[in-house]
């Protein structure tokens, strides 16, 4: 290695390392209990609901085939950055019969997973002056990968009916006279993370109106959409009239996490600049051929129907768990589907001290604070129960209501002599 003064000198990648280290911990790092006895920490579908037999047969049958183990097929070199042609005319097929309309194969992008395709938006889309909105409380993935590109990330309020439009427009509003371009607004509009919240028909029309009007591009995730009540909602890809909404989403919550195969859809003309930043050679050929199977068979519809019914069980379980043990210091809106909890917490309880009584007693949970960058976010947990038995729940939440219930005690107890 040499240096601006032409002297060679010793490459040193401990300099790297402490840079990069100064980068910070990742966006789902937090304190675990050395013992977790109730886990409802990550976000994660049921285990029992995994097709693993129905996966052996698909992947047995695929492996025979032409090609199936070589990078794509020979000549269809599109693959390698849009994904395998069979599996993108299933998924416009499947759209096309969830959405009712006519989705093009050209306008999607096989990708790792929905955040891997949230990545490559941010890298197309996004760059030093452009404002991106996102709701107050969100993935928190989503916002580094927004940081990442320099952007300016501009939370927005949130409620029972999804983000606030009028608050949207505020921000908008400053953002310009700040000299920043309004360029992207990020929602996951069905089963929103971590607030269980669906954004309304009525919001959906006018933030796409809002998208003419101010000139931005919506970025619709839709990983959650269906997991209840809800999905009869049409979603904002379906409804965009004028090509601004991009839409991401994947098999990773619905048929298993190992799958890692997602999708962005939108229009040829939207997702082109992806490829221009993608750099990954694609995701597995195999993989991609066993879900073309999958869907060509008819199995994503039976096997949602039936998880719908496995989640509704476990939130009613949770729901009712949490208004008998832990109300009133607890509170929350009823998620009409999803995994979570969004847990507002009472201001007259020490929760520091209940989050540590909650790590001595092996309940694991995510602190609001990591799926926000508003510092006037209200103390909040998550709570995920999609990978929890309905009695596991119901016990985790009976023992975090002891502990807030031990806490105020202790705190209501007179000091001693």
């Amino acid at each position: 290695m040499t240096s601006e003064a032409g002297k060679s000198v010793a490459f040193d990648p401990s300099k790297l390392i402490s840079d990069a280290a100064q980068a910070g911990d990742p966006p789902y790092f937090h304190r675990q209990p050395p013992t977790v006895t109730f886990d409802f920490d990550q976000g994660l579908p049921d285990a029992a609901t995994y097709p693993a037999e129905l996966l052996v047969r698909l992947a047995t049958e695929t492996v025979m085939e032409p090609y199936a183990l070589e990078y794509s097929t020979r000549g269809e070199y599109m693959d390698l950055s849009y994904g395998n042609r069979g599996l993108r005319e299933e998924l416009a097929r499947y759209l096309d019969r969830r959405d009712g309309g006519r989705q093009d194969p050209d306008g999607i992008m096989i990708v790792h997973g929905s955040a891997h395709g949230l990545s490559l938006l941010a890298r197309a889309y996004l760059q030093t002056g452009d404002a991106v909105f996102v709701e107050a409380a969100t993935f928190p993935f989503g916002i580094r990968y927004f940081e990442a590109t320099d952007a300016t990330v501009v939370p927005v309020a949130i409620d029972t009916d999804g983000i606030r439009l009028d608050d949207l427009r505020r921000c908008i509003i400053e953002a310009r006279g700040k000299g920043l371009r309004p360029k992207l607004v990020y929602v996951i509009a069905t089963h929103q993370l971590p607030t269980g919240a669906v954004l309304s028909l009525e919001r959906r029309r006018k933030l796409l109106e809002m998208a003419e009007e101010f000139d931005f591009m919506i970025h619709e995730d839709n990983v959650y959409r269906e997991h209840g009540p809800g999905c009869e909602v049409p979603t904002l890809l379906s409804l965009d009239q004028t090509s601004r909404v991009v839409q991401t989403d994947s098999f990773a919550k619905t048929v298993a996490p190992a799958i890692r195969i997602g999708w962005v859809a939108g229009t040829p003309e939207a997702i082109m600049p992806l490829s221009k930043v993608r750099q990954d050679l694609g995701a597995s050929m195999w993989l991609q051929r066993i879900m073309v199977k999958y869907l060509a068979e008819g199995h994503h519809e039976k096997h949602i129907a039936q998880i719908r019914a496995v989640y509704a069980e476990k939130r009613r379980a949770a729901s009712q768990a949490l208004r008998d043990f832990c109300a009133p210091e607890i509170t929350f809106d009823e998620p009409v589907g999803g995994w979570y909890y969004w847990l507002r917490l009472s201001e007259d309880v020490d929760w520091p001290e209940v989050q540590a009584e909650c790590m001595r007693r092996g309940i694991a949970m995510r602190p609001g604070e990591m799926f926000s960058n508003d510092p006037a976010q209200k103390p909040h947990m998550r709570l995920a129960v999609g990978h929890v038995e309905p009695e596991v729940i119901v016990n985790g939440i009976r023992t975090l209501g002891e502990v807030i219930r031990a806490v105020e005690s202790r705190s209501r107890a007179p000091a001693s002599a």
